[in-house]
């Protein structure tokens, strides 16, 4: 009798989440916290120094609009702390977590695109349903990149776009899927900490009428990593789902200064 082949692990067993993911449970989640204390730590630690320096400088009330270039210079640099963390801890539990492109990856980035698709599809179908079409993202109400200056618009403008579409969507798919959903897809498979984390992810955006937009694309993206084990398809992909919403954003702002 010739031996039967071995089976390779399907996306949803344990053994797949551990082969390709897997980090140790201690070390991703605490990994996981650290950034998201460090991140917030910096945020207000930076806003607070901006603050008091634009009142000093101008005995005035500095812009509470999240557009504002010195608001995202703030963001920018928490990701960059909160990240430079999750890159550190991430390299020592997972060194393969980022590594060049292969065939399995690029087919896994298309299968991402239409999940994302399909997410978007039922998001729209969702907002309608619910008379929510013009809702706006918590913390994105009042985003207006716009300045009397042309430099500063730009400055904000490019700030904004690296950002949400470049440092943002790395360093969360660190924290997120690196090291959180890394650490609980090998204890409880890939599917029920897809689920999870996913829930998480679309919990600390703080916004109810978007979670089920911000879950999927958790969802999305931690079966594309599982799947290629690169970290690179989950941030591809999420960089793309941002680019779309700063795309809108910009859009926006450029129309609102032209008039």
């Amino acid at each position: 009798m010739t031996a039967e082949p071995a089976r390779r692990p399907g996306l949803f067993t344990r053994h797949d989440g551990r082969d390709r993911v897997a980090v140790p449970l201690k070390d991703g989640v605490l990994s996981a916290l650290g950034a998201a204390g460090i991140q917030i730590c910096v945020l207000f630690t930076a806003l607070f120094i901006v603050i008091i320096a634009v009142f000093v400088t101008t005995h005035k009330q500095p812009s509470q609009n999240a557009g504002d270039p010195a608001f995202q210079a703030a963001v920018l640099l928490s990701y960059v702390a909160g990240g430079w963390f999750a890159w550190w801890r991430l390299r020592r539990g997972r060194p393969d977590a980022f590594h060049a492109f292969t065939r399995r990856d690029a087919s896994t980035l298309l299968y991402g695109i239409g999940g994302l698709i399909v997410v978007n599809v039922l998001t729209s179908l969702l907002l309608n349903a619910t008379h929510q079409t013009k809702h706006v993202q918590t913390g994105f109400e009042h985003f207006d990149l716009s300045s009397k200056v042309p430099g500063v618009t730009a400055l904000a403008v490019t700030l904004t776009v690296v950002s949400l579409v470049l440092v943002g969507p790395l360093v969360e798919e660190m924290v997120f899927r690196g090291l959180l959903f890394g650490a609980l897809a090998p204890r409880i498979g890939v599917f029920a900490a897809a689920i999870i984390v996913a829930g998480l992810f679309g919990l600390v955006h703080g916004d109810l009428v978007l979670f089920p937009t911000l879950a999927g694309l958790g969802f999305v993206s931690a079966l594309a990593y599982a799947r290629s084990g690169n970290l690179w398809t989950s941030v591809t992909l999420h960089a793309l789902n941002n680019a779309l919403g700063a795309g809108v954003l910009v859009a926006a702002t450029l129309r609102h200064t032209h008039h």
